[in-house]
């Protein structure tokens, strides 16, 4: 039985669909975790660099030696800080440890094997216009509340970076090493700086702070999500700040 060239047509386009699905699977499965060897240090690097300017939400897993007394090491955190062969490491603890590849000696630690998983699928950044509140409960409700129109993906974290007036005015850089969903936190004279701050940790802000008032200015918030945003749903979320007073109009920016 000969067959028609409709019927090769479809059986090559089932084919094509059937290898472009396997394709982006093979690349979500990619993107979840990445490893490297001790040798493979600046690769790493690169990569938390690239996942860091897009927003997103990654941990890293270290196995290698203390380079003190060549004792075992092994830990996973967060990367606050890359620099050329070498990365500082927070564990869920808030130790900071600086990390280099295998021959590194400088270094707290010489890696021999780094995984990154990266925990979210897709980034939503946005600007959201200067309030005072309170205290840090406000900020983390009020965020909250203007993101609720990415919830149709599923909200992993969500996290702002910027400058904020806290009155009264506290040293407190030494707590504020010690919170871990972030990059950065620490004051510059009267101005609370925050980088990639998750907002699960706005209350601890508040217990260590004890803010009478907060003012903000223009910042930036950066939504997580649990599910990848196709091309399609790009252009109906970017549409979002239109309607929305808290947000800047056309400051919404995705990263896949």
């Amino acid at each position: 039985m000969r067959i028609k060239f409709l019927d090769f047509l479809i059986i090559l386009l089932v084919l094509i669909c059937l290898f472009s699905y396997f394709l982006k699977y093979r690349e979500y499965e990619q993107k979840e975790t990445l490893e490297y060897s001790g040798s493979q240090i600046f690769k790493a690097i690169k990569d938390f660099e690239n996942y860091t300017s897009k927003g997103f939400l990654y941990n890293v897993r270290i196995v290698g030696r203390l380079n003190m007394n060549d004792s075992k090491f092994e830990d996973t955190g967060f990367v606050t800080e890359t620099g050329k062969g070498y990365f500082i490491l927070k564990d869920y603890e808030g130790k900071r440890y600086s990390v280099g590849g295998v021959m590194s000696y400088k270094e707290d630690v010489s890696a021999e094997k780094i995984v990154m998983r990266i925990e979210n699928k897709s980034t939503v950044f946005y600007k959201a216009k200067p309030i005072e509140i309170k205290n840090f409960e406000e900020l983390y409700e009020h965020i909250t509340s203007i993101s609720e129109f990415m919830e149709f993906k599923g909200i992993y974290d969500i996290a702002i970076s910027g400058e904020f007036t806290v009155v009264p005015y506290s040293d407190l850089n030494e707590e504020l090493k010690k919170i871990i969903y972030c990059k950065n936190a620490h004051f510059d004279n009267e101005t609370l700086k925050l980088e990639q701050f998750s907002i699960r940790e706005l209350k601890n802000l508040d217990d260590i702070i004890k803010p009478e008032k907060i003012y903000t200015g223009d910042f930036w918030v950066i939504v997580r999500t649990e599910k990848e945003i196709d091309e399609l749903e790009k252009y109906g979320i970017k549409e979002e700040d239109d309607d929305n007073p808290y947000i800047y109009k056309d400051s919404i920016h995705i990263r896949l």
